[in-house]
């Protein structure tokens, strides 16, 4: 069975690891591009980092729902509690500091066009994760410009939009009565989503079946419940799943169904590895996964607006810039997370708390019931 301990395991702190790893891979990626000549012949790290991310979201959400709806008070608003807090503990100091140094940008460049779709409404947009959305936007005009240069916000929209969709159709098969509420859910959040099953974000193919991809990290949790594969065998499966992904993806092709069975592959294995072994026990090391992973949403969201910035106030390549800019990126999201991202759960504490308080409120005014009303 299936266990994500950290006292049993190195499963939690794995999946720990690859979220940061995925995070640094966007971000020095973006950083090859901004600021060297040199181009992979290999998958581009960048987007690989991206895929990670989808396919541990889908290991995860779907460990979250199987397991806490155990509980028979654990619903689609305790979910969506969770997952707003996750989400915008991280989005607004994100998409209040890209305001800022977008800002900073236009005024000490002088040329307004330097910064795309900077604007108040868009900001607000971006807020209400209505950016590239899909379906009835023909009608309700609800498609939106990612904001400035927070380039990296397209997937965060598609992520928080499969989150509502498939948490409302969970529940509606978990809690049929709750299934008139959800309905208007699922409509509305799996335009976007549904169009990710086979469509991309551009016509190059950016973007290509991140929904079916996610779909795929919700399997590999339910295989790895029942699956039992000796230490050796799953890091052999490992090391040769990570070699093939990397032989059969040219460059610019990440976003390619073939190619992804054989990340789902790669992270199946490592947490078949991970589940058989308990190797990483020094606190010391634990602590600095956890750290680098405790910000590895904020670096995903902002490092993008910091070489932006580098690039038009600064022009030109060269290594020192390269470093600096990386180092630059992940000093400010960890200084930024340790007062937000970081705090997510105590974020979605606070908010169940303030729920329960509010729905406690009518029956605490109502007058005691006498005895003969008992019953």
């Amino acid at each position: 069975m299936l266990s994500l301990n950290k006292s049993t395991n190195d499963t939690s702190i794995t999946l720990d690891l690859l979220r940061a790893i995925a995070a640094q891979m966007v971000c020095v990626g973006h950083a090859l591009y901004f600021f060297t000549e040199w181009r992979p012949a290999g998958p581009l790290m960048q987007n690989v980092g991206v895929l990670l991310f989808f396919a541990l979201s889908g290991f995860l959400i779907a460990y979250t729902l199987t397991e806490r709806s155990k509980n028979p008070a654990y619903g689609f608003w305790q979910f969506f509690i969770e997952r707003f807090a996750r989400i915008y503990s991280g989005l607004v100091p994100a998409l209040i500091f890209v305001a800022v140094l977008d800002g900073a940008v236009i005024y000490f460049s002088g040329d307004p066009a330097s910064v795309p779709s900077y604007s108040g409404k868009i900001f607000l947009d971006n807020l209400l994760m209505l950016e590239g959305y899909r379906g009835i936007n023909l009608i309700t005009n609800l498609h939106s410009a990612v904001f400035g240069s927070a380039a990296p916000l397209w997937t965060l929209v598609v992520e928080w939009h499969i989150y509502m969709f498939v948490g409302a159709l969970f529940f509606m098969g978990a809690k049929p009565r709750l299934i008139p509420w959800l309905i208007p859910v699922a409509l509305f959040f799996g335009q976007t989503s549904t169009h990710f099953l086979l469509g991309s974000v551009q016509d190059d193919g950016v973007g290509r079946g991140l929904f079916m991809l996610w779909l795929g990290g919700a399997y590999v949790f339910f295989a790895a419940r029942t699956a039992i594969i000796p230490y050796l065998p799953a890091v052999g499966l490992t090391f040769i799943s990570a070699v093939c992904y990397v032989l059969l993806t040219p460059p610019q092709k990440e976003y390619d169904f073939r190619t992804y069975t054989v990340l789902l592959i790669f992270v199946f294995a490592v947490v078949m590895a991970s589940q058989a072994k308990h190797f990483i026990t020094s606190a010391r090391v634990v602590s600095i996964i956890t750290f680098f992973a405790g910000y590895s949403f904020t670096l995903y969201l902002i490092h993008y607006t910091i070489f932006w910035a580098i690039h038009v106030l600064s022009p030109g390549d060269g290594t020192m810039k390269f470093i600096c800019s990386i180092l630059l990126s992940n000093g400010i999201a960890a200084v930024i997370a340790s007062q937000t991202e970081m705090k997510h759960k105590s974020l979605a504490r606070f908010l169940k708390q303030a729920a329960t308080r509010y729905r406690a409120e009518p029956s605490e005014q109502m007058p005691p019931r006498s005895a003969t009303d008992q019953g």
